[in-house]
């Protein structure tokens, strides 16, 4: 038996509970089919013995707050470099901008979600896919939880949970990633992936859930959203106050992600050719068993096939369960030992809900693919030992100009959006003029400007060429500030090689000669 599952009780659990909660956590052939039939047909109420998964968060989870993203300011030391690492920055009314602050529409948004921020490429090219700045983050979570080594899977994702507030409790030195979760907390953490906060900061109440599961638990409003998702449903009474709070497998959880976002996929599947190692379709059980027919009624029906399913592992999955599986390997969310009928932690849960949402961006050609969203807000400096002097700039000299690309799929009837933007140097050159500069001299004002940035001397000295400048720029503003600044020569061959640079360049879509993108302007420079 696993180590996460350590404490013993002794409790009275309605049968159908007994069933499925038995044969998830002790993983033994408990209930034969004629024997989950009879115990439905009795509902009496038993004594036994369990062993619960360990759950030492349990006694935080009283309350569960609502914040926009923006807002949150628990683990504040991981925020600050995880903003840091992915080159997040303050906006002047308290709020955000960056890869992780861009809603679907492309607007800077304080109050956007992990869904939203992983249907974002530059998500994926200047974070997902980035070992240095994986390695920022992940090295500032280890530094945050005890219970989190740096260099492993469980701290790329927890990253994402942290961060987002998926699962929030008090602020506590362990993160619990091999805690399982509840179907409730389950349903919950999905929920928040995808739904930004509500002007009261509470979920919608749907009384039909309320009135099957309960509203004693703080997830029940959140987990509601998914109740139609779920694969122990409501209308079949088999989602109860009972299994709401108990262990959900790894099986119905993959299966209320596929569900959920891939539902006609999951309709046409062709499981012929699956060949899944530790699950085989057992067929619709609910129907071969009978399990509809007993005494005329049909609730909980669900339960009793999920129950008699784990606790008979080997026979194989009902039908629609399997479909889940088989879809999820198909699209490389598992692999293909799935172990379905095992309790699902928290780590896992995160990863796969994050696996599936890059799959989903995938398969729907990336909706966004920006640094910084759409604003008419200014940015606000952040005050360092270089640029204290320089930190009383005027509302002009900070705007950023949200102007989004041509190419950005994201601009409302292909057209950009322009800002005016207040010139506040003597420089009025273009983009382009500037870029083509052999020779450029910097302003004081635009040498302010990059101070204010966290430009070094040297970098500035180092800017001989109008591509330099450019060059420069952009690169602070994603947060290296290390390799900034280039030579003249350096930027002459860029010029000269456009189309080859345009493919190896680390920093994804600055062209060669095209200076940095127009969502990325210098305060000041059109």
């Amino acid at each position: 038996m696993s180590g996460k599952f350590m404490n013993v009780k002794r409790i009275i659990i309605p049968t159908l509970t007994m069933i499925i909660i038995t044969s998830q956590l002790m993983g033994c052939a408990s209930v034969s089919q004629d024997e989950a039939l009879n115990l439905l047909r009795q509902g009496d109420q038993i004594e036994i013995e369990i062993a619960t998964p360990k759950d030492t968060v349990k006694e935080e989870k009283d309350t569960l707050p609502w914040e926009q993203l923006a807002s949150l300011s628990t683990y504040s030391a991981f925020r600050s470099a995880f903003d840091t690492a992915l080159g997040v920055v303050p906006t002047s009314d308290s709020s955000k901008n960056g890869i992780v602050y861009i809603n679907l529409a492309g607007d800077q948004d304080g109050n956007n979600t992990l869904y939203n921020a992983m249907m974002n490429r530059k998500f994926y090219s200047n974070y997902w896919e980035n070992e240095a700045v994986q390695s920022e983050v992940q090295k500032a979570l280890a530094s945050q939880f005890t219970d989190v080594d740096e260099d492993t899977i469980t701290a790329r994702y927890a990253a994402l949970g942290v961060y987002f507030d998926l699962l929030p409790t008090k602020e506590q030195p362990e993160f619990h990633g091999d805690d399982s979760l509840s179907r409730a907390e389950a349903m919950t953490l999905i929920m928040r992936a995808e739904t930004p906060v509500t002007e009261s900061e509470s979920p919608e109440t749907f009384v039909d859930f309320v009135n099957a599961v309960g509203s004693e638990s703080p997830y029940t409003n959140y987990a509601g959203y998914l109740m139609n998702d779920s694969y122990l449903t409501i209308d079949t009474g088999s989602l109860t106050s009972k299994t709401f709070t108990s262990t959900i497998s790894r099986g119905e959880y993959i299966y209320m992600l596929m569900n959920h976002y891939f539902k006609e996929d999951l309709s046409t599947v062709d499981t012929k050719s699956a060949s899944l190692s530790d699950a085989k379709d057992a067929g619709d059980l609910s129907t071969t068993k009978a399990f509809e027919k007993y005494d005329g009624s049909k609730d909980c029906w669900q339960t009793a096939e999920l129950a008699n399913a784990i606790a008979n592992p080997d026979d194989g999955c009902p039908t629609r369960m399997y479909k889940a599986l088989v879809l999820a390997n198909t699209l490389d969310i598992v692999n293909k030992e799935t172990r379905w009928d095992e309790g699902l932690s928290r780590s896992e849960a995160i990863q796969l809900l994050a696996d599936t949402y890059a799959k989903l961006a995938e398969a729907e050609g990336y909706p966004i693919d920006t640094t910084l969203g759409k604003t008419d807000l200014p940015t606000v400096d952040v005050v360092t030992e270089e640029n204290t002097e320089n930190t009383e700039t005027t509302p002009e000299a900070t705007e950023s100009k949200s102007e989004i690309n041509e190419n950005d799929s994201q601009t409302s009837e292909g057209e950009a959006i322009e800002d005016n933007v207040e010139q506040t140097t003597s420089n009025s050159d273009s983009l382009d003029d500037i870029a083509s500069a052999k020779s450029y001299t910097l302003s004081e004002q635009e040498k302010a400007d990059l101070k204010a940035l966290g430009a070094t001397e040297e970098q500035i000295n180092n800017v001989k060429s109008g591509q330099d400048f450019i060059d420069l720029v952009y690169k602070l503003v994603n947060g290296d500030s290390s390799s900034a600044g280039g030579s003249s020569s350096s930027s002459s061959e860029s010029s000269n090689n456009d189309s080859s640079e345009s493919e190896s360049d680390p920093w994804g879509d600055v062209p060669a000669t095209g200076g940095i993108p127009d969502d990325q302007v210098l305060p000041g420079y059109m």
